[in-house]
């Protein structure tokens, strides 16, 4: 196993199931491989005002794959080397979409976060998450008075809509089937991310390895689920989470002996390290 790169997923993969904590083994096995040659990525469906502090907890991150593929990041640099945003004909139809519905959603744009109010106040309920990272995320979002005003002036990377209500999901997907052009992912029940064709972790991350002349064979991976399909199937060594979901358990090469709160992708590469007589 020459591995020259390593793509990790952020929640669900990286983090405990708090969404904020990064088991100790996993700080100390990315460090380590960085150490002896390999490259780090981040690959989540998060933007980059909200991946930043796992970045900054690792302490050894080269490279960003961002909302999804829709960015690829230069982490020492924040320069953006690849982009695949949503086109603004295609913009103004999702959000036309999205006003006729209960919706609460972000958009991910020029790497920060934007919600309106109508999210702010429905976040809690609707997010289904833990509340201390809720309290956290929402601190970091940036509130916006019109969505259209976002749209008009900033590079969207991504829509995310949390817990969609069940009698929406059927008419809102059947007006969104009718916009060309858009790829959908979910990361749990009743999530939909939105991104423009070509931008998944699976085309980013090899965007990215062509940049760096790096084969998919050399490139381990790992995720938990749905949105991680693509970037799974594509690295030549790839890890789904013990505790993933079946689509990326079948699209992944392996699957780790543990879970993401017991540190499955730290105890993987530590495996490898330790194979490689590291």
């Amino acid at each position: 196993m020459n591995i020259k790169l390593i793509a990790t997923d952020v929640d669900g993969t990286l983090v405990a199931d708090d969404h904020l904590t990064i088991p100790p083994i996993n700080i100390n096995a990315f460090r380590k491989a960085k150490e002896n040659g390999a490259l780090i990525a981040v690959s989540t469906g998060r933007p980059y005002s909200l991946t930043k502090r796992e970045c900054d907890l690792l302490g050894c991150v080269d490279y960003l794959i961002l909302s999804n593929g829709a960015a690829v990041v230069d982490m020492h640099s924040a320069k953006v080397l690849c982009s695949c945003y949503l086109p603004f004909k295609s913009l103004e139809r999702i959000l036309s979409v999205f006003e006729k519905y209960p919706l609460v959603y972000e958009i991910y744009a020029d790497g920060a976060g934007y919600i309106t109010d109508y999210t702010y106040e429905h976040y809690f309920e609707a997010k289904g998450l833990p509340e201390v990272f809720l309290t956290e995320y929402r601190k970091i979002m940036e509130r916006c008075d019109s969505p259209w005003d976002i749209i008009r002036t900033k590079n969207v990377e991504k829509f995310n809509v949390s817990h969609i209500p069940d009698e929406c999901i059927e008419p809102l997907m059947k007006d969104l089937s009718e916009i060309p052009d858009l790829v959908y992912s979910a990361g749990y029940k009743g999530n939909m991310e939105i991104t423009a064709v070509g931008a998944d972790k699976g085309n980013g991350l090899k965007w990215l390895a062509d940049f760096l002349g790096i084969n998919s064979e050399n490139i381990m991976a790992f995720g938990d689920s749905g949105n991680d399909a693509t970037m799974l199937e594509y690295a030549g060594y790839s890890y789904a989470l013990k505790t993933g979901n079946d689509l990326a358990k079948e699209k992944a090469k392996f699957i780790t002996t543990e879970g993401n709160a017991d540190g499955g992708v730290g105890i993987t590469i530590e495996e490898w390290l330790k194979s490689e007589k590291i």
